[in-house]
């Protein structure tokens, strides 16, 4: 039953902001008894009718699912999940069962009974969705999910939760024991460093944490860099388009959810990302997942790392002194032999050697199915500068499209001769048919010339109603990626 709108600003002060649990007079709202579907066994074959019944039980931690028969001591009670009744278990299949193929033949071909049971339960066996629409007022939309960043659960309410933001953040916090902090979101990303405002509402203070996606470990501070964990499907499917031995260019990398597992695949990466803080935690992630020489860092702005990049001139002698091999493994929270973002131009002429070795990946296979074949990799245009690239990932939904004009003109002819062009994947959000209609002319215009052939568009998520995240593959075409040399050619001409 909901709380009434009399006692539910009663409610929204006892949660208060003090601790991280509900107090016990809440909780003690849920002390309830519940009517199970039980069917009376002989107490002899308990474990073999657990085990032949044991999908169709009332399987839940810390309450059993068997108990004994107030009528007679010699019998049992095994209790069935909550969902089902007698009508039901015509439908319930079990296997093992040499006389029955249902629940319901089994009670009757070994003369069982079916009866009902009342379980004493408390606030541990209400899932957090019941717990909230009891203590909320009546009328209000109970959130439905969150975000899990490693101990962190990030909620982004809508103003009439606000009152009981407390409140609900203890109770996530209860029905999620991994959980060390709830925060919420206070106003929508509107800086170039993807971060946004957020506040506690519950647990311990503190946004630095770790988590681990498809085996790479990822530390970063979530009040400080961007992360998004919705997106782990997507970094997964992008990095499977990489192959072992190809190089790629991560223009905005923050932490290096892309940077990362495709390293730990195999490839070369140059990644960069503006924000300082981002830089951080990217070199601690390349230092903590042992990739020092496979993920090169840059702490530069976008445009500038692209063009520097297709004209061969990136210092990854420089990016390579910033996390040497000797930091990786190390225990620290950051990593004593860790550079800060001002400090990698300092070293850069000091790991020439290494950074010329870690710059020149193995020959390619190829790019990825449907795509023209990748073709052999070239080394770096100098012992200490960066060579050519198969892949150009822009992850910056909200701008990346924008950034596109970086690439026209910016590739030097000489580094890129007989090489293939990097196929170029950036992001972008839609809003409507009309706008999806129109993706092709955003890029085109970006880049200042026309594509080849269609794009690849691949639908990530959808952000919000009416709108969608987008993935945009296309191959970069030299008419675009040689401009201003083919200018110059023709005013000699």
């Amino acid at each position: 039953m909901a709380a009434s709108a009399d006692n539910s600003a009663a409610t929204a002060a006892a949660a208060g902001p003090a601790g991280s649990t509900l107090p016990a007079e809440l909780k003690a709202q849920f002390d309830e008894q519940i009517k199970l579907t039980a069917i009376r066994i002989p107490k002899q074959n308990t474990s073999q009718y657990m085990k032949l019944l044991s999908k169709h039980l009332f399987n839940k931690p810390r309450l059993r699912n068997v108990m004994e028969d107030p009528s007679d001591p010699d019998l049992r009670l095994l209790l069935l999940e909550e969902t089902l009744v007698e009508a039901d278990l015509d439908s319930r299949q079990i296997e093992g069962a040499a006389s029955a193929k249902t629940v319901a033949e089994l009670v009757q071909a070994d003369g069982l009974q079916v009866t009902t049971a009342h379980v004493d339960v408390d606030y541990s066996y209400w899932p957090a969705h019941v717990v909230l629409r009891r203590l909320l007022p009546e009328g209000l939309e109970v959130p439905s999910s969150f975000e899990s960043v490693g101990h962190i659960a990030h909620l982004n309410l809508r103003t009439e939760l606000l009152p009981y933001k407390h409140l609900i953040g203890k109770v996530i916090l209860d029905k999620n024991p991994r959980l060390k902090s709830v925060v919420n979101k206070l106003a929508s990303i509107e800086n170039e460093f993807r971060v946004f405002p957020m506040e506690l509402v519950a647990g311990q203070e503190g946004t630095e944490t770790e988590l681990r996606q498809h085996g790479a470990r990822f530390r970063l501070d979530f009040r400080k860099v961007y992360w998004n964990s919705r997106l782990e499907g997507e970094h997964q499917r992008l990095v499977q388009l990489f192959r072992p031995g190809e190089a790629v260019l991560d223009a905005m990398a923050g932490i290096g959810p892309f940077a990362i597992p495709a390293a730990r695949k195999g490839c070369l990466v140059y990644a960069n990302d503006l924000n300082p803080a981002s830089f951080e935690y990217l070199c601690t992630n390349i230092r903590i997942n042992r990739l020092a020489g496979k993920v090169l860092p840059f702490n530069a702005d976008g445009r500038d790392f692209m063009r520097q990049a297709a004209a061969g001139r990136l210092d990854v002698a420089g990016a390579a002194a910033v996390v040497p091999a000797s930091a990786e493994g190390g225990k620290g929270r950051r990593g004593k032999q860790q550079q800060q973002p001002g400090q990698q131009q300092q070293r850069s002429q000091q790991q020439p050697a290494a950074a010329a070795a870690a710059a020149a990946p193995a020959q390619s296979p190829g790019a990825e199915q449907g795509a023209a074949d990748a073709g052999p990799q070239q080394g770096p245009a100098s012992g200490s500068c960066s060579g050519v690239f198969h892949h150009i990932v822009m992850n910056l939904p909200a701008a990346a499209v924008e950034f596109l004009d970086a690439l026209r003109g910016s590739f030097c002819p000489e580094l890129w001769q007989g090489q293939p062009l990097p196929l170029v994947h950036v992001y972008t959000f839609c809003k409507g048919e009309q706008e999806l209609a129109g993706v092709r002319q955003r890029v085109e215009a970006s880049l200042g010339g026309t594509l080849d052939v269609e794009p690849r568009q691949h639908v990530v998520r959808d952000v919000a109603p009416g709108k969608i995240m987008l993935c945009i593959t296309f191959r970069l075409p030299p008419s675009i990626a040689f401009a201003e040399a083919n200018k110059r050619q023709k005013l000699e001409q």
